[in-house]
C-alpha cells in the first residue's frame, strides 16, 4: 500500500507551490524558447518519438470523497461501501503497462501532474446468502452474485491544485485479478483525458484561471521581412506564451517573443502615495521596473555564459546593457551579446525586455542590435497582452 494523499490541502500552500520551477521530464512547448546562443541546426533535427502524453505523472491513493461515496450508495443504500477493493498497486501496474505517459511515479513528489485515485465497491452480497438458498436459486444467480460493482474516482492535480475529477462505475467478475479489475476504469479515464485535452496547456490555463493568450494576446503577423511562424503556450502558466518569427532568406535569423506574468507584487505606489509628488512616485516606480527588467537580462546573461562555456566560446558584450525606449509605448532595456569561436564565425544575440500590464514582454533575436532595434520598436508598438489573470491575483495576494 502506498501513502495516502490528503484530499484537503491549504489553498495558500497549493498556490505557493505553483511558483515552483518546472521539473525534469515535463512536457515542453513544441516551439522551445530561443536559446540565448542558439545552435543553427537545432530546429531541423527530427523530433524524437514520445508517448501520447509526454509528461511525468505522480500517482497517489486517496480517501473517497463524498461524491464517490454517494455514487456507491445510490445503488443499494443498505449496503456498506468498502475502500480499495481494487488495490492501488493494481492501478499503478496497469498505468505503467499501458505506457500512456512518459513516466509513472508512485507517490512521487517532483512531478507537476498528480493523479489521485480512490476506489470503493459494494460489500460482497454472496456472504449474506445461505448455501441452501444459493442451491435453490441456481447457477444463473451465482454468476450474477459473483459480479462486483466498483466506483473509482480519479482526480487530476497540477502542483497541488485540482483541475479535473471523474467518477467511473464498472462491473467486473469477483474472480478476476485486481489488475484486470483496474483496466476498465483506467481506460474510461484515459479516453476522458485525451478527448478533453486534460494535459494540454490550453486546458491547464483555463482550469487555473490563468491568462487567455489565445484570445487576448495580439502580435503582428510580420516584423519587417520576418513572418510569424507560430504562437504556442508553455505547459506552465508562469512561462506564458512564445511567438517565433522566421526570415525567408536566412534560416538562422530568428525572432522570439515571450510574454509571461511578473512573479511579484504589482507596483501600487502611485495609488497609495497621493500625498507625494508625481515625480517622486514615478521615480520609485521606474526604479522598481528597471530592477525587475535587469533581473530578466541578468538571467539571460547567466544562461548565455553557461552555454558559451560548454561550447568553448568567449562571451562578451559589444555594448553595455542600456535603456531602450519605444516612444509613446514602453520603456525597456536591451542586452547585446557576442560569442567568439576560435574556429567558427561569431554568434550574436540581442534581447529586449519591457513590461506591459502585469506581464514581461521579451524580444530575443539571433543578430546584432543594429539589425534588431527596428524590429523591437515595431513589435512593442503593435503588441497587446492579456490583463492580470485571476490566478496571478491569487498568487500576488500571498506575496509579501
Amino acid at each position: 500500500m502506498f501513502p495516502i494523499f490528503s484530499r484537503s490541502g491549504w489553498l495558500l500552500l497549493a498556490l505557493a507551490s505553483l511558483c515552483a520551477p518546472a521539473v525534469h521530464g515535463q512536457q515542453q512547448a513544441v516551439l522551445s524558447e530561443l536559446p540565448v546562443l542558439p545552435e543553427p541546426s537545432s530546429l531541423s533535427a527530427p523530433a524524437p518519438e514520445v508517448p501520447a502524453i509526454a509528461i511525468s505523472l505522480a500517482v497517489f491513493s486517496t480517501y473517497p470523497s463524498e461524491t464517490l461515496l454517494d455514487a456507491c450508495g445510490d445503488t443499494e443504500p443498505n449496503q456498506a461501501c468498502i475502500e480499495d477493493t481494487i488495490t492501488p498497486e493494481a492501478f499503478i501496474s496497469t498505468l505503467i503497462a499501458k505506457s500512456w505517459f512518459t513516466e509513472i511515479k508512485p507517490f512521487g513528489n517532483d512531478s507537476d501532474y498528480e493523479l489521485l485515485i480512490a476506489n470503493v465497491a459494494k460489500q460482497d452480497e454472496t456472504s449474506t446468502i445461505s448455501e441452501t438458498l444459493r442451491e435453490e436459486l441456481g447457477e444463473e444467480l451465482d454468476q450474477e452474485l459473483d459480479k462486483e460493482k466498483h466506483f473509482t474516482e480519479l482526480t487530476l492535480q497540477w502542483r497541488g491544485i485540482e483541475i479535473d475529477s471523474l467518477v467511473i462505475s464498472s462491473q467486473v467478475n469477483s474472480n478476476e485479478t485486481a489488475t484486470k479489475k483496474a483496466i476498465e476504469p483506467l481506460l474510461s479515464w484515459y479516453k476522458h483525458a485525451t478527448e478533453n485535452g486534460l494535459f494540454t496547456p490550453r486546458f491547464l490555463y483555463h482550469a487555473l484561471n490563468a491568462s487567455d493568450y489565445g484570445n487576448h494576446l495580439s502580435v503582428p503577423e510580420s516584423l519587417g521581412d520576418f513572418t510569424r511562424l507560430d504562437t504556442q503556450l508553455y505547459p506552465d502558466p508562469f512561462k506564458g506564451s512564445i511567438t517565433r518569427y522566421t526570415h525567408p532568406s536566412f534560416e538562422d535569423a530568428l525572432v522570439d517573443v515571450t510574454v509571461y506574468p511578473i512573479l511579484a507584487k504589482l507596483d501600487t505606489n502611485a495609488s497609495r502615495n497621493k500625498a507625494n509628488s508625481a515625480s517622486t512616485a514615478n521615480t520609485e516606480n521606474s526604479a522598481r521596473t528597471d530592477a525587475l527588467l535587469h533581473q530578466q537580462l541578468d538571467e539571460d546573461w547567466n544562461k548565455a555564459d553557461h552555454v558559451a562555456t560548454a561550447r568553448n566560446l568567449t562571451l562578451s558584450q559589444p555594448q553595455p546593457m542600456s535603456p531602450f525606449n519605444v516612444k509613446g509605448f514602453a520603456s525597456g532595456w536591451r542586452l547585446a551579446l557576442k560569442a567568439d569561436s576560435p574556429v567558427d564565425d561569431p554568434i550574436f544575440a540581442t534581447t529586449y525586455v519591457f513590461t506591459c500590464n502585469d506581464k514581461i514582454v521579451k524580444v530575443a533575436t539571433t543578430f546584432p542590435s543594429d539589425f534588431s532595434d527596428n524590429l523591437a520598436h515595431e513589435l512593442i508598438a503593435h503588441i497587446t497582452v492579456p490583463e492580470e489573470s485571476v490566478l496571478m491575483q491569487q498568487v500576488r495576494a500571498m506575496l509579501k
